[in-house]
């Protein structure tokens, strides 16, 4: 078959469905049941409907059904399911939201279940020039842990026009180019149902991911993350120096929503805050007060995750993967201070000019 008919035309029937589906949802007649409201925490000033989730996995699932089946009936099938199963989680949250509670029970269930019965695990792990083979109960354990932290510090991010779409977009085309062994078509399919998709989410957006879409795309993020790292040793990789430096290349695609997630948790943790209670601590909450727009703001972070990756590319070869992990750590927290002392300066100003 020609890469014509099996990568571009899967990639263009997921951008159409994906586009047109999310014009439907746009509609008056369906955009009443997913009315985002205003007020209270939340960012928006105006209501628009959150239902794009369902034009992302009709996107993806559309072309998938018509160009490769065989992934339906492999080895994936469970990381198929699973990642229907949290569509449906985020979309009956959408519709009646269920309680941060209740919700997580429901993610560690699913994903338990995709880890266990898929045997989609983190099984080793290759720093520097040793391999630690994980006993099976930790491999669960920590598989469970990483996909479910990755799954909600996606959906953590998703509170600007196109931000969590731009994010999922690098990360998506990052794996492509850094030759992930998982199918090609999905992969494509997805990047191409999540850029038809953005042309509705860009400021100002019409349409919302919602639950449903930021718990399917996160959830599948995260599990393609541990395909990435799983990759057999025996596969040469020709845009990498060597296997050890899948790890940082990874947290490099998605630092944003894990840097971005560990600091409002340290924060509300500092302020005995609820941990899971909607507040406007994030980056981009603190970017939106300082007078950035939200087409800034998604451009800031794609500028800063494509330089935390060619850092990864490039300067882990020179220093190694443990040191150049510390230096993500240290590039995190030099953000995190500098973030700090705008919005100080910022709060200062206004209290003076309005005293």
């Amino acid at each position: 078959m020609s890469p014509l008919v099996l990568y571009i035309l899967p990639a263009v029937i997921a951008f159409l469905t994906s586009f047109m589906v999310g014009r439907l949802l746009c509609t008056q007649k369906l955009a009443r049941y997913f009315i985002d409201d205003v007020g209270g925490k939340k960012l928006h000033k105006r209501a628009v409907p959150a239902s794009g989730g369902i034009a992302l996995i009709i996107g993806v699932v559309l072309p998938i059904v018509l160009f490769d089946q065989i992934i339906i009936n492999s080895a994936y099938f469970y990381f198929i399911m699973g990642g229907i199963g949290m569509f449906v989680l985020g979309l009956v949250d959408d519709l009646k939201p269920l309680g941060w509670l209740l919700k997580l029970l429901f993610q560690i269930a699913i994903i338990t279940a995709v880890v266990v019965l898929g045997d989609l695990r983190l099984e080793s792990v290759l720093l520097e020039h040793s391999f630690f083979r994980l006993p099976f109960a930790l491999s669960v354990l920590i598989s469970v842990v990483m996909i479910t932290f990755l799954t909600n510090a996606f959906n953590f991010i998703d509170g600007v026009d196109g931000l969590a779409t731009a994010v999922a977009l690098i990360f998506i085309l990052g794996l492509l180019y850094f030759q992930t062994l998982f199918s090609g078509v999905f992969l494509m399919c997805l990047a191409a149902a999540l850029f038809g998709f953005r042309q509705l989410n860009r400021e100002p957006a019409a349409l919302f991911m919602g639950d449903s879409g930021s718990l399917f795309i996160g959830f599948c993020c995260a599990c393609l993350g541990i395909f990435f790292l799983e990759a057999d040793l025996n596969i040469n990789n020709t845009q990498l120096d060597s296997f050890q430096q899948r790890l940082p290349v990874l947290l490099a695609l998605f630092w944003f929503p894990i840097a971005d997630t560990i600091r409002v948790l340290i924060l509300r943790l500092s302020r005995k805050q609820a941990l899971f209670k909607r507040d406007k601590l994030h980056s981009y909450s603190s970017l939106l007060r300082l007078g950035y727009s939200h087409s800034r703001i998604v451009t800031l972070v794609v500028i800063l995750t494509l330089l935390n990756v060619f850092g990864a590319w490039y300067l882990e070869p020179l220093l190694g993967v443990l040191l150049f992990l510390v230096v993500q750590v240290a590039f995190s927290m030099v953000l995190h201070f500098y973030l700090n002392s705008l919005i100080k300066n910022f709060t200062n100003l206004k209290e003076n000019s309005n005293g």
